[in-house]
């Protein structure tokens, strides 16, 4: 069975998720916040092969911590000038503007990536940034900074669109069954069913 470890990490307690099949100890890391030590750790003592890495959006709080690792990672096509951009992925808002030369692999909506027999489907969930993307594996979903806990992701940042960020919710997330858990890149877990009876922001 697919297990799955949540770390909050960085300086804006960022979730970062570690999956990997205890069979064959193969893993994938969704987010890469910066310091990750506590994801490191786990990946070394429990010998989990990293296969690659999936970004759920190109915001500095997502994607620092890509510089701890070699493997290949992944992120929507429409968000790849982030990671070269530190006044779209908004670090020239910090101390230090951060940029990413290696190149991503470049995701599109429904693509499909394997974790051994795991499929994860990408649902692009524009409006916190316009490559904002959702993952589904079984019956659960990483939602980056699209929808949290009684929340939504900020749409006062460059390129971001609330009535996009509505929609995605709106057409793509509720539309998947109740029971789906969320796990979100900021916050508690949460569910599809409790954030549609819930959700203030979402009417």
């Amino acid at each position: 069975m697919l297990e799955i470890r949540n770390f909050c990490c960085g300086g804006f307690s960022t979730n970062t998720y570690c999956l990997f099949n205890p069979s064959t100890r193969n893993a994938i890391v969704i987010d890469a916040p910066f310091p990750c030590e506590s994801v490191k750790e786990l990946i070394k003592k429990s010998g989990l092969n990293l296969l690659y890495i999936v970004l759920t959006h190109g915001h500095i709080d997502h994607i620092e911590g890509i510089k701890e690792f070699s493997v290949p990672f992944y992120i929507h096509y429409q968000d790849k000038e982030f990671l070269l951009n530190p006044s779209l992925n908004l670090s020239s808002y910090l101390l230090s503007p951060f940029c990413i030369d290696r190149e991503p692999h470049l995701l599109k909506d429904n693509d499909t990536l394997l974790l051994d027999s795991y499929k994860i489907k990408v649902l692009h969930t524009p409006g916190h940034t316009p490559g904002s993307i959702s993952l589904k594996i079984e019956n659960y979903l990483f939602s980056g900074d699209t929808l949290f806990f009684d929340s939504i992701g900020r749409t006062d940042l460059p390129l971001s669109s609330g009535e996009e960020l509505i929609n995605s919710i709106k057409e793509k997330i509720f539309s998947l069954d109740d029971s789906t858990i969320i796990f979100p890149g900021h916050g508690p877990t949460t569910s599809v069913e409790r954030e549609k009876k819930h959700n203030p922001f979402i009417s």
